[in-house]
């Protein structure tokens, strides 16, 4: 009687341990989210456009960071920050990475680290369709907005040492400096070349006007330390056709 009772007592712990044991494996098998966060008001790299996709944020960037999701064998969560908030946000953990047209400057370099670069960008001035503007010379004694952290702000302040009496006009949005520039306050906006000429084709009253100024590659920020760079890298690499394909739906179309 004695021995049958072991055996249930035994029997009941090995089921006990069984059901533990296919617990934490479900647990521990769970896919974890990639945090991404962006800031959408950058077309055609990462905007909303509730025609096409109501509340969800569409581009370049985004359709990259889920075929970059897809080769990593994880799901992406976005999370929506200004611009100059997206450095920050990697350094206090909120995000596992960020993705908006980041160029990966040295003072940058300094707060998060870098992915390699996936694209090469260049900047352009958008401005009134009235404008005769036809380079940044001709700059001298206007204001010039920019994105406030962005690249194109690091330009500008370069601008400013050769340009006399320029003014730079730092703002969180590319949609302020667009209301800027409708309402006279600023007389340029240096920005991106894709995202120029998406402003100058969908909104009347605007053109795009070429700049010698340097171009920037464009990548992935981490926070210090990240164990997803080299993966990311390596899927990037792989990535290459598929980047390619993204950037004929988005950019060069």
């Amino acid at each position: 009687m004695k021995f049958e009772m072991v055996k249930k007592i035994l029997s009941a712990c090995l089921c006990l341990l069984f059901l533990v044991s296919c617990s934490e494996k479900k647990e521990d098998g769970a896919v974890k989210p990639l945090v991404v966060i962006t800031s959408p008001d950058n077309p055609p790299y990462e905007f909303k456009d509730t025609t096409q996709s109501g509340d969800k944020v569409i581009g370049f960037d985004m359709d990259v960071i889920h075929k970059l999701g897809e080769r990593l064998g994880r799901p992406v969560k976005v999370v929506e920050a200004d611009f100059s908030s997206l450095i920050p946000s990697l350094q206090s953990g909120r995000a596992d990475m960020a993705i908006a047209e980041l160029s990966p400057t040295e003072e940058r370099r300094k707060s998060v680290d870098f992915s390699n670069p996936y694209y090469n960008n260049k900047s352009e001035l958008l401005v009134l369709e009235t404008s005769s503007l036809i380079s940044e010379k001709d700059l001298e004694g206007q204001k010039l907005g920019v994105q406030l952290g962005s690249s194109n702000e690091v330009i500008g302040r370069k601008l400013i040492e050769s340009v006399p009496g320029l003014t730079l006009v730092a703002l969180n949005k590319v949609g302020d400096l667009v209301q800027e520039l409708k309402n006279g306050r600023i007389q340029a906006a240096l920005i991106g070349s894709a995202v120029a000429h998406k402003i100058a084709k969908s909104t009347p009253g605007f053109k795009v006007v070429s700049v010698d100024v340097s171009t920037g590659e464009i990548a992935i920020a981490f926070p210090k330390g990240s164990s997803l760079v080299a993966p990311v890298n390596e899927a990037l690499k792989e990535m290459q056709g598929d980047i390619k394909n993204i950037e004929a739906k988005w950019i060069t179309q």
